[in-house]
């Protein structure tokens, strides 16, 4: 019987490290950013300028930010470029593109990053979803970047007029 429940017990730990479950939809009002995240992920404090919200998994080794920013690029080549590049201590190991969007995922140390951005509101907005987890634990979140990243919408703005039509 103990090792029933040590199985059970081990069972119920893997998956609730990575597990998704149910989602909750998050909005950003201000720039119109909306994706889903896993329901059991804690939101943190909002921040004072509004551009988005960080949820940390259960275990606090994963995180999720959707959020929005301005485009303030000259062109959307610039716009793209600046999208496309490593932040420090980053390795890309993919990226995409297409017309209104970029993907850029890869390596921190010993941690994975996937960025995806949409170009919105007649290119004067950014909406984004980052994700970071533990490189280990890959497999385990293959399924909810998937998620997350399929989820992330451009949607009605306060801050852009364009967003609002």
């Amino acid at each position: 019987m103990k090792t029933i429940g040590a199985l059970f017990a081990a069972l119920f730990f893997l998956s609730g490290t990575a597990q998704a479950g149910p989602w909750q939809i998050y909005v950003n009002d201000r720039f119109g950013a909306t994706a889903e995240v896993p329901a059991t992920w804690k939101a943190g404090e909002p921040p004072a300028n509004d551009d988005g919200l960080e949820f940390t998994s259960p275990d606090g080794q994963a995180s999720i930010i959707v959020s929005g920013m301005l485009n303030i690029d000259d062109t959307v080549d610039e716009a793209f470029a600046s999208r496309e590049e490593a932040l420090e201590g980053e390795t890309i190991t993919y990226k995409h593109r297409d017309k209104h969007s970029v993907v850029v995922s890869g390596t921190k140390g010993d941690r994975i990053f996937y960025r995806k951005s949409i170009l919105a509101c007649r290119n004067q907005v950014w909406d984004s979803v980052s994700i970071e987890y533990p490189a280990a634990q890959k497999q385990a979140f293959d399924d909810i970047v998937t998620h997350v990243a399929g989820s992330l919408k451009a949607g009605r703005s306060w801050q852009v007029a364009e967003c609002n039509k």
